[in-house]
């Protein structure tokens, strides 16, 4: 009797056990595990760079960076336009300089430089603003940066040939001729919260350009209108006309330019 009873005490106590961990296991997900939870991580603080951190880690060339309270140093009202053509170095188009006219309104580049009337309201509305954080490359600062405000329209007409079987002899040819300009770029570098301002090229269908308003572009020896060359070698004249509105800054004829044909 004693066996029996102590039989039937083995067998209730191993059956509630393994129901115990039956139930238990039924409250856990499929495919999950239960870890102790994770102490949270402290955020990690950012580095504060320095301008000599930018120097050391950033090398620009033969300058070094500096801050500056404007990167702008005048603004042009362009009055007049003059050209100039020249073959392309590589011999790949025909060239026609872009040379600016007109009065300025003169800046200075550090907080104490004298400005002519004007200027500081122009340069905010324009958002040539720097704080702590901006740089500009010494390189910049040593050739001061001047732009004109006014929206410029150009066409291009050739004159003595037919240039190819869609622009015979006087024809508007835009579509054959690209504008290349310089503009203010303003970019992060991927050292904490500094940026950096300078210059860079850009360059569009000169036909796509007139139908934009593009201001504030720098008056440099940069800016040309590149024409391609033409279906036959020969000899062509160019007429360059360019408007402000209603007021004509350029009217000037290129004369005898012997081109090579199109490849």
């Amino acid at each position: 009797m004693k066996r029996v009873l102590l039989i039937l005490s083995i067998s209730v106590l191993f059956f509630g056990c393994d129901k115990h961990d039956v139930d238990y296991k039924k409250n856990i997900p499929d495919g999950e595990h239960v870890y102790p939870p994770e102490e949270p991580e402290e955020p990690e603080e950012e580095r504060e760079y320095t301008i000599e951190d930018l120097n050391r880690f950033v090398v620009p060339g033969p300058g070094d960076y500096r801050n500056v309270d404007r990167f702008i140093q005048g603004y042009m009202t362009v009055t007049e336009v003059d050209v100039v053509g020249e073959m392309n170095g590589l011999g790949i188009n025909y060239v026609v300089r872009l040379l600016f006219n007109g009065p300025v309104v003169k800046g200075g580049l550090y907080k104490n430089d004298p400005c002519d009337e004007g200027f500081n309201e122009i340069a905010d509305a324009c958002g040539d603003i720097y704080g702590p954080y901006d740089v500009v490359e010494y390189s910049e600062i040593a050739h001061p940066v001047v732009v004109c405000r006014n929206n410029i329209k150009y066409d291009v007409y050739v004159i003595g040939g037919n240039y190819d079987k869609d622009h015979p002899d006087g024809a508007l040819i835009n579509d054959l001729v690209v504008l290349r300009y310089e503009k203010r770029l303003k970019r992060p570098f991927n050292l904490g919260k500094w940026t950096e301002t300078f210059l860079w090229g850009y360059g569009g269908d000169l036909t796509y350009c007139n139908e934009r308003d593009e201001t504030m572009i720098a008056v440099t020896k940069h800016s040309s209108l590149q024409i391609t060359f033409p279906e036959h070698a020969g000899t062509y004249s160019f007429r360059v006309v360019a408007k402000s509105g209603d007021d004509i800054l350029c009217n000037k004829i290129i004369e005898n330019v012997e081109l090579p044909a199109r490849k």
